[in-house]
């Protein structure tokens, strides 16, 4: 059976605010809504190891979405993204990017890509960073400082608990890991996901209030499963 669907999830706090809760719940939709544009088929998983996963049933392995919001307008940085909270019992959770480090850690194979969402923008270094592997390069050939400050802040997140496949895990994590600046905003999230929902139905001939009660059952069921044990969508 599948590790993701057997292995206990890790510490999750959730959102600490249900601005930034409406914010993911309005992003899954969107991206729901962009699968069905594409035909494709999947099953969304809310709240499930990250703030979203997504599994394809054509090669059998899941994506995994972290979706973060800033209130400011400051870009995100390496450090940032790397930043560890510390708990009250005086140890500290896991970085962003420890995170997603963590999915290739613990799904191995199954795990085929991460993502990191978010309504604000990225600094030069993540940009850079992104550029490479979006080309094809492999970061550490391309710019081995930027490859060495990456992989020294996530393996300082393990060293009490070193992995002994800790680089061909980081390998995987390096090259396979993406940063997207969302479309949506944190002031207009709710009008641009109502006004995505409408115009893929636009040629559908569904009279606009049944479409409204549609739209607005789609974000109560993907409301509803970011907070039970029952957490996949399938589209």
């Amino acid at each position: 059976m599948s590790s993701v669907l057997t292995v206990e999830q890790r510490e999750q706090a959730g959102s600490d605010s249900y601005n930034r809760f409406e914010y993911q719940v309005h992003w899954i939709v969107c991206h729901i809504i962009g699968k069905l544009q594409e035909d494709a088929e999947c099953i969304v998983f809310c709240e499930f190891h990250d703030d979203m996963a997504e599994f394809s049933p054509n090669n059998q392995q899941y994506q995994f979405f972290q979706i973060k919001t800033k209130e400011d307008s400051s870009d995100w940085t390496i450090a940032e993204m790397s930043k560890r909270e510390k708990k009250k019992s005086g140890s500290y959770k896991k970085s962003f990017l420890g995170f997603i480090f963590y999915n290739y850690l613990t799904f191995g194979a199954e795990c085929s890509h991460c993502h990191f969402v978010s309504n604000n923008d990225f600094d030069k270094e993540v940009l850079l960073w992104q550029s490479y592997i979006e080309d094809g390069k492999r970061l550490q050939t391309e710019n081995i400082a930027l490859y060495e400050k990456i992989k020294d802040r996530i393996k300082n997140e393990f060293l009490d608990d070193m992995p002994s496949n800790f680089d061909s895990v980081f390998e995987e994590f390096i090259q396979d890991t993406f940063v997207h600046k969302s479309e949506l905003q944190l002031t207009t999230y709710e009008s641009q996901t109502m006004g995505k929902f409408f115009n893929h139905l636009a040629d559908k001939n569904i009279p606009s209030n049944t479409a409204n009660l549609i739209f607005q059952q789609l974000l109560n069921d993907v409301r509803k499963k970011s907070k039970e044990k029952s957490k996949y969508l399938l589209v």
